[in-house]
């Protein structure tokens, strides 16, 4: 537990059974600054903000991509795509405006009360306890920043008494802000904490994100170069064996962000709701032919339907984040075969409740559950060093950069199996990232924000059907059909680069203006 953060149960920051040393069933707020103990109770109250729900957040993301799809018609993601709900400013499936705009907020009611009441705490556990909080200021922004293009309010101190109206800001100020929060908090926190606090990786991890995201390509190149000038990071070997740690086993040299679940005291029931229905799961999401495609041969070839040998074995011979990642037709799973033919447990529907692209996930599942479920407590990846080095790698094909961009591009690819690969233009090179990125970050969350960073939503979404494959079983012989899963088709507007600003808050705050393009 020394690189990465293994998140504790929120503790409450004024709860008699926590606090010391008065015994009330009342606290001031002075209370949390009597001890360095009882103020990182209240720093503690900012850990759940990620993975508290461990990857479902992340999945619904990418079900409204074209790597995985809900397997109800009548989901909201499913809603979303087809445009069966029209997107508005009072119905966003994507709208986080009063969540990132209350943690904001705490954290500047956290900072204020420190510097109020904080003093007799050292300077350094002080600069500590805000680099923690302002990571987590820098967090909730960034997950604005993505939705509301980067014009939302920021909040760097708590607002004066009585007013209620501000203005959005412009994205340059968002960013701005973003990096001035983990450029502190990569300050002062320490490389490596026992605890499973926040770490300087954390700061340098997130701050490459958001720069990527900023289109600031140097910026992200020097914090990924800084991250990794650490010398605390490293590839897992086996792939498959990254998603199957808990707290109980370690931490993964990967792992920069993660939170370490704990049964039972601290578990989720994640596989219950997406496991097939064979072993009594829900199967609320599967992944789309149009993910499988993208995981090569072992060798090194891309996957083709019009080659004959793939299309006749089209599940022999994958490289071995595919076998690790996904569930497809005749794959042995916890002491049974899984048959996706129509009609079968397991099979092919379009009504929900089974697969409707013919395969299910695998990665982010506990195989270790066999019979029934109960809770689980695999580790959740908030941020992992693969991430990183393909962020690098796009930041430096951004600077042109080529051959640097390859070397980090590489790392990735060759923990898969793969040869050195080198590229003779940015456009190939990026075209492989963006692979890579689908495969190697597959139902983390990544993809529906990918494609629209890159401008590639539209072309790639709308007027398009996700794929899934049927098995047909004729006689001896079993063939696979390649069909469309959706039952309608998507459409992806303009206007879905940017979020619309929910009605209520334009309407209980004056100076607050809609998107041009949502009003």
């Amino acid at each position: 537990m020394k690189k990465s953060i293994l998140y504790i149960a929120a503790a409450a920051i004024l709860s008699a059974c926590s606090m010391d040393p008065e015994l009330t069933d009342r606290y001031s707020e002075k209370i949390a600054w009597t001890s360095e103990a009882n103020a990182q109770l209240y720093v503690n109250k900012f850990y759940p903000l990620i993975g508290q729900d461990y990857y479902n957040s992340a999945v619904s993301d990418d079900c409204c991509s074209d790597i995985m799809k809900m397997n109800s018609p009548i989901s909201n993601e499913n809603y979303f795509l087809y445009g069966t709900v029209t997107v508005g400013p009072d119905n966003n499936l994507f709208n986080n405006w009063g969540w990132g705009h209350t943690w904001a907020l705490e954290v500047c009611r956290f900072l204020d009360s420190m510097y109020k009441y904080g003093d007799s705490l050292s300077e350094e556990f002080r600069n500590y306890a805000e680099a923690q909080v302002r990571w987590f200021r820098a967090h909730v922004y960034f997950q604005m920043a993505r939705r509301f293009g980067a014009s939302v309010v920021l909040w760097k101190e708590l607002p004066p008494m009585g007013e209620k109206d501000f203005d959005r800001c412009t994205p340059e100020e968002c960013w701005d802000f973003i990096a001035e929060d983990l450029d502190y908090a990569a300050k002062y926190l320490p490389e490596t904490d026992d605890a499973g606090k926040l770490t300087k990786g954390a700061a340098l991890g997130l701050k490459a994100r958001a720069m990527l995201y900023a289109g600031r390509w140097a910026d992200a190149e020097k914090a990924c170069q800084d991250l990794e000038d650490l010398n605390l990071y490293e590839l897992e070997k086996d792939y498959a064996n990254l998603f199957l740690y808990t707290r109980a086993k370690g931490v993964s040299k990967e792992s920069i962000v993660e939170y370490g679940y704990s049964y039972p005291s601290l578990s989720y029931t994640f596989d219950k709701f997406y496991c097939p229905p064979g072993e009594g799961g829900y199967a609320q999401a599967s992944p789309t032919e149009n993910l499988v495609a993208m995981y090569r041969m072992a060798d090194g070839r891309e996957f083709s339907w019009d080659d004959p040998e793939m299309a006749a074995h089209p599940y022999e011979g994958r490289e071995p984040r595919f076998y690790a990642s996904i569930l497809y037709d005749g794959v042995k799973w916890k002491n049974r075969t899984l048959d996706m033919s129509e009609g079968s447990q397991d099979g092919v529907s379009a009504t929900g409740g089974t697969t409707s692209t013919g395969y299910y996930m695998r990665k982010l599942f506990d195989p270790s559950q066999t019979v029934g479920f109960s809770e689980s407590d695999l580790t959740y990846y908030y941020m992992r060093y693969a991430e990183v080095l393909l962020i690098h790698a796009e930041a430096l094909a951004e600077l042109n950069r080529l051959d640097d961009a390859a070397d980090k591009l590489n790392e990735v690819r060759e923990r898969a199996g793969f040869a050195e690969a080198s590229f003779s233009s940015k456009a190939e090179l990026m075209k492989e990232l963006r692979r890579e990125r689908a495969v190697e970050l597959a139902f983390e969350g990544h993809r529906f924000w990918d494609l629209r960073r890159w401008g590639l939503a539209k072309q790639t979404l709308n007027n398009t059907k996700r794929k899934g494959v049927k098995p047909v079983q004729t006689g001896e012989e079993r063939t696979y059909t390649v069909f469309s899963a959706d039952n309608k088709t998507i459409k992806y507007q303009d206007k879905y680069e940017r979020f619309p600003i929910p009605l209520v808050e334009t309407q209980r705050n004056e100076a607050l203006e809609q998107f041009d393009e949502w009003k």
